[in-house]
């Protein structure tokens, strides 16, 4: 079993979308996210290389949470450790 370790910027990345989802969307789709997080992190416990690799930093890996948002993590050893979630709409290094 791996161990999820959370960055200050994954934290930060995280709750910057759920409070736009509640404020801007609804609380449903704040905690529909929460949800998919969720799982997704029930997930990598047990399969940490579910994800892709990034093209251009193969230490990287992608997992689209849904059609809007993703997370960038890496892996080291038996711990996951949470880069950044980001909206998939927006410009960003993933």
């Amino acid at each position: 079993m791996n161990q999820i370790v959370w960055s200050d910027l994954a934290f930060i990345t995280f709750n910057e979308i759920a409070d736009f989802l509640t404020e801007n969307v609804s609380l449903d789709a704040a905690v529909k996210f929460n949800e998919q997080v969720e799982s997704l992190l029930e997930k990598l416990e047990t399969f940490s290389h579910l994800c892709s690799p990034h093209p251009r930093w193969p230490v990287l890996r992608k997992c689209i949470i849904n059609k809007y948002s993703s997370l960038s993590y890496r892996v080291e050893g038996h711990k996951i450790h949470l880069i950044s979630f980001f909206d998939n709409r927006g410009v960003h290094p993933y």
